[in-house]
């Protein structure tokens, strides 16, 4: 129970349900894995440092975008971030 501007009680709407996007995680691994492959067997389009942070941008925006900044896209995002960085500096 909450209360609205007016001081009033106001009831939860049972039929609101909150979107579950766990999905967003799971693709950031796959991406990650992908990336993580691509640098063991040097797959040439992977190879240059700007592909890769390329890659973690546009998933980053598009992540934050349709999750809305929820905890399973800020999740991903920094899953992604660092395979990226992982990927950079070993």
């Amino acid at each position: 129970m909450s209360t609205d501007s007016a001081g009033q009680t106001v009831k939860a709407d049972p039929k609101k349900k909150t979107k579950n996007q766990d999905w967003l995680m799971y693709m950031s691994l796959l991406v990650g894995g992908l990336m993580l492959v691509a640098d063991a067997y040097t797959w040439p389009h992977l190879e240059k440092w700007t592909a890769r942070l390329g890659i973690a941008m546009i998933y980053s925006a598009a992540a934050l975008w349709i999750g809305k900044g929820n905890s399973s896209s800020l999740i991903g995002c920094a899953i992604l971030w660092g395979v990226v960085l992982v990927t950079i500096f070993a």
